[in-house]
């Protein structure tokens, strides 16, 4: 029955996972002036278990021109966020490697989602629709679900971070071991990217502890959280119930908990009306692009959104919207905020010099809709600076939304570059 499906959403959208990977090339190519490649044992074709090449994750990979000092200089990650993939960095990749000051970019695509496996929706961070009923309370979903996944918060972390995790770690032979990475996430990417430096500090920690080898664990720097979704609390008294809100928010509201996508509207319409769909996504979201930017963009997000559905579930199992009395956003259902990454930081001086990471840098648009998250994130970087010593940050980045690396790339890339 799934491979029925299967061919009739590749009929229904003219889309398939060789299409998705010719627009992403195109796209780079077009677009990126330093060479590319996908490393020899990266995987080039869909499996469910995400078990072939890169442990189903799907890499690209561009060096700069060696010079002195080269294999010493740090590897740049770049993860996209939700309903993105890692063609969205096109406008940053040679301004890195430009600078003289990194030895390579590697671009993700995480599990289930842009050109990565997409396991099946019982292997994918579905949460529950039934968790009114049964023997479930609170954020542990119930045993019912249509697709039998019951993934509570945490779960659909590890759904993303596993894999990337045995991508980092060298298992796939594509990183070094100790070499120096800075990782970039933005929005979603950015929530995964700051609970995975979240992760590794604890293994180092527990490392140094017990007198083990902490260069088992990725040498990560530098975290640079790109308008981030997770870092405000919601707190249940300031939440406007459901049933007070206006019949709009009602229906988002109900669509949300029913794990209904955009990109589940985009696969009904059908590859013409898909792809008219995708474009105006992209004009609205990232207006000032070209028409040749624009163009190669719009092919890729339409390709990388109608592929099926997998990691887009985690819009429901990680995140969800909420009204108070400040207005309308969207909350991580485990915040970061309220001193939760700093409790994962708080260590004594007798395993400071085991861990890897210096600085962490949290970047909004001045014009994002994530930016209600930035005063607790202001706060969170403070109490983590005072708690472990780690350099933190936070900056608005002018005349930018929340794509703000394509919005404002130089002044993007002049705070991943700088300490």
């Amino acid at each position: 029955m799934a491979a029925i499906t299967g061919q009739f959403l590749q009929w229904w959208t003219k889309s398939d996972l060789s299409l998705l990977l010719q627009a992403e090339h195109r796209l780079l190519s077009a677009l990126v002036r330093h060479p590319f490649h996908k490393p020899s044992n990266n995987r080039l074709e869909r499996d469910s278990t995400g078990g072939n090449g890169h442990n189903g994750i799907n890499v690209v990979e561009f060096r700069a021109k060696e010079s002195a000092g080269h294999k010493s200089k740090p590897t740049v990650v770049l993860a996209h966020g939700f309903g993105s993939g890692l063609g969205f960095f096109y406008n940053n990749i040679d301004g890195l490697l430009n600078s003289g000051k990194i030895s390579r970019v590697v671009c993700v695509d995480w599990l289930g989602m842009g050109g990565s496996a997409r396991p099946s929706c019982w292997e994918s961070p579905v949460r529950s629709i039934f968790s009114g009923f049964g023997h479930s309370s609170g954020n542990s979903p119930s045993r019912f679900s249509l697709c039998n996944s019951i993934y509570t918060p945490s779960r659909a972390v590890d759904f993303f971070l596993d894999p990337f995790d045995r991508l980092l770690t060298g298992q796939g032979a594509l990183f070094r071991k100790g070499e120096p990475l800075w990782l970039v996430g933005h929005s979603l990417g950015g929530y995964l990217a700051a609970r995975y430096a979240m992760r590794i500090n604890r293994r180092q920690q527990s490392a140094t502890s017990s007198r083990e080898d902490t260069t088992t664990s990725p040498n990560l720097e530098k975290l640079i959280l790109a308008s981030p979704v997770g870092f405000q609390p919601l707190s249940p008294e300031d939440r406007i119930p459901s049933s007070s809100l206006p019949t709009a928010l009602r229906l988002v509201d109900a669509l949300w908990n029913a794990n209904f996508t955009p990109q589940s509207i985009v696969r009904i319409m059908g590859s013409s009306r898909g792809r008219q769909a995708a474009k105006r996504a992209l004009r609205g979201r990232i207006p000032h692009l070209n028409s040749q930017c624009s163009d190669l963009l719009a092919e890729y997000l339409y390709h990388i959104t109608v592929a099926p559905a997998s990691g887009e579930y985690a819009m429901n199992s990680l995140l969800e919207p909420a009204a108070t009395g400040e207005g309308a956003g969207v909350y991580s259902r485990e915040p970061l905020g309220g001193g939760v990454m700093t409790g994962h930081f708080i260590c004594d001086n007798s395993w400071e010099r085991g861990r890897s990471l210096h600085s962490v840098k949290v970047l909004f648009g001045d014009n994002d809709w994530m930016h209600f998250h930035e005063p607790s994130a202001r706060k969170e970087m403070e109490s983590l600076t005072d708690a472990s010593g780690i350099d933190t940050s936070v900056h608005l980045v002018p005349g930018a939304g929340h794509h703000l690396y394509l919005d404002n790339p130089e002044s993007f890339l002049k705070h991943v570059l700088e300490d």
